[in-house]
């Protein structure tokens, strides 16, 4: 992909994150799998409030067009204190020294173009920059497209973790990457 960069998203994004991510909505629904199908989930509040958290980052085209966003947060997530498995680090939510990777997207006009993976390599680099001593990450068992693109970029499968939010099906595989 030819002049793609990545930027932290800001309160002007808002409405383009949230396409971005309507538009990933819709790809998972192909996958007839219940990923991401609550109304409530993710939500236009769920993109102001990584953006307010300087969490959201957009991958855009030489012309400015967002084509892509992830959200990488060092806060912790309560949800990988539990899992079915073993993390590559000992590290938890109360004194998190790992990036989570959530709410990952890009638009259907950009897809297999190297987009999601840029995003990803860039997580990455901020993690290491941050002094993380990982990045983690989880999906839906029956979202392929995602699990292949973790094993690609070299994230291992850890094991299970169950959504603590409201999901009817909450069983999510765990990945995570050394950084």
């Amino acid at each position: 992909m030819s002049e793609l960069s990545i930027r932290r998203a800001t309160d002007a994004d808002i409405a383009v994150v949230e396409e971005v991510l309507l538009e990933g909505k819709a790809a998972i629904a192909e996958l007839g799998i219940s990923q991401w199908q609550s109304a409530a989930y993710p939500s236009r509040a769920d993109v102001a409030n990584d953006i307010a958290a300087g969490s959201c980052y957009v991958a855009e085209d030489g012309t400015g067009a967002v084509l892509g966003t992830i959200s990488l947060s060092f806060d912790g997530d309560e949800t990988y204190d539990a899992i079915e498995g073993a993390w590559l680090t000992k590290s938890t939510s109360a004194s998190a020294r790992y990036g989570t990777i959530h709410r990952t997207a890009v638009r259907r006009t950009a897809a297999r173009r190297g987009v999601m993976s840029t995003l990803f390599r860039e997580a990455e680099r901020i993690a290491q920059e941050r002094g993380a001593e990982s990045v983690r990450a989880d999906t839906h068992p029956g979202n392929t497209p995602m699990r292949r693109l973790l094993e690609r970029m070299g994230f291992s499968e850890c094991g299970t973790i169950r959504l603590i939010r409201d999901d009817p099906d909450p069983e999510r595989v765990a990945y995570e990457k050394l950084v």
